[in-house]
C-alpha cells in the first residue's frame, strides 16, 4: 500500500484510499438500506431512540386503525423491530423498522413488508440481530461477513446485497470518484462490448476527446475491463474513467464491481482543483483500482 493511504473494509471487499480522503458510504442488505447511527453512543440513548420512535408512531393517525403503530418485537442483543402501517389510508404494506445493536455500534434497517410475509421477515431480522458484531477500532475485520461502517454482519446466505463508496479527495473538489458493488441475478455483457459503438461515435464526434485506455484490466482474480477518456474544453482537462468487473450471477464472492472517475463541467475554470496532468490522474486511478479485492474469508 502507498504511503499516506489506508485500507477500508466495505461490504465483503477491501479498498485502499488516501488517508485524508473523506468517504461517503451507503449499504444495502437484501435490497434494504442499512443506516449506521453514529450519533447514538450508548445503550441508554439507543433505547431512548426506539421509545421515541414508537411514541411518534402511536400518536400518528391511521384512517382505519386509529394509530399507525402495530407492534414492537424484541430481538437478540437488545435489538427491536417496530411494525407500523406504511400508509395512513391503506392496509397494503407494513413498515418494518429494525434497530440493531452490535456492542457500542447501532444501526437502523427499514423497509416495506407484505402482511403475508410478516413472520418470515421477523425471522430474518431475528437472525440478523444475532449475527451483527462490532469491529474493534483500527482492525480489518476477519471471517465471513458483510461490513457496514463499524460493524460486520457475519452472514453467508445469498442475498442481493450492495454498497457504494464515494471518495472525496482532499484539495480536489472537482473530482468525482465512486466505487459500487452489487450481487445480481443475471450478468450483462462486459463494459467494452457494451460501449464499443457508442464510444467510437463519441470519439469521432466530440472535438478534443481522446482515448487513454481501452483494454482488459483484471485485478488479481477479478476479470474486468477499463475505458478511460479525456478531453480539453476551454483550456480545462476533463476525464471520464470507467472500470467494471461483470461478476457472476447469484454470487457473493463475485458481484458486479464498478469504479468510475469524472472531472467534468464545474464552477472551476482551470485544473487547479483536479489534476495537474494525465499522469497524475492515472496514478491515482491505478492505485485505487489495483487495490480493490475480496476480503480474505469474507464468503
Amino acid at each position: 500500500m502507498k504511503e499516506g493511504w489506508r485500507t477500508r473494509a466495505i461490504g465483503r471487499h477491501l479498498v485502499d484510499v488516501p488517508e485524508d480522503a473523506r468517504l461517503i458510504e451507503s449499504y444495502k442488505y437484501n435490497r434494504v438500506k442499512i443506516e449506521p447511527l453514529p450519533d447514538v453512543r450508548s445503550r441508554e440513548a439507543f433505547d431512548r431512540l426506539i421509545a421515541l420512535r414508537e411514541q411518534t408512531l402511536r400518536s400518528s393517525k391511521h384512517a382505519k386503525h386509529g394509530s399507525m403503530f402495530i407492534e414492537r418485537v424484541p430481538h437478540a442483543n437488545g435489538s427491536a423491530t417496530l411494525i407500523s402501517w406504511d400508509d395512513p389510508e391503506l392496509e397494503i404494506f407494513y413498515q418494518f423498522e429494525t434497530y440493531f445493536r452490535a456492542g457500542s455500534v447501532f444501526l437502523r434497517y427499514a423497509g416495506e413488508v407484505s402482511p403475508s410475509l410478516r413472520e418470515s421477515a421477523l425471522s430474518v431480522v431475528e437472525r440478523l440481530s444475532r449475527e451483527w458484531r462490532e469491529i474493534p477500532s483500527g482492525e480489518v475485520p476477519a471471517g465471513i461477513g458483510y461490513v457496514a461502517d463499524k460493524a460486520i454482519l457475519a452472514g453467508a446466505k445469498l442475498n442481493f446485497e450492495s454498497w457504494e463508496m464515494v471518495i472525496r479527495l482532499s484539495g480536489k473538489p472537482d473530482v468525482s470518484l465512486v466505487i459500487t458493488s452489487y450481487v445480481q441475478r443475471s450478468v450483462e455483457p462486459g463494459l467494452r462490448k457494451r460501449a464499443g459503438g457508442i464510444l467510437a461515435g463519441l470519439l469521432g464526434a466530440v472535438a478534443g476527446v481522446v482515448q487513454l485506455r481501452n483494454r482488459s484490466r483484471p485485478v488479481g482474480p477479478i476479470d474486468a475491463d477499463e475505458i478511460l477518456v479525456a478531453g480539453t474544453q476551454d483550456g480545462k482537462r476533463t476525464y471520464g474513467f470507467k472500470w467494471e468487473a461483470p461478476g457472476k450471477a447469484d454470487s457473493l464472492a463475485e458481484p458486479n464491481l464498478n469504479v468510475s472517475l469524472q472531472v467534468g463541467e464545474s464552477a472551476y475554470p482551470t485544473n487547479k482543483e483536479s489534476f495537474a496532468s494525465d499522469e497524475e490522474a492515472l496514478e491515482l486511478w491505478d492505485a485505487v483500482v489495483s487495490s480493490l479485492r475480496l476480503r480474505p474469508g469474507a464468503v
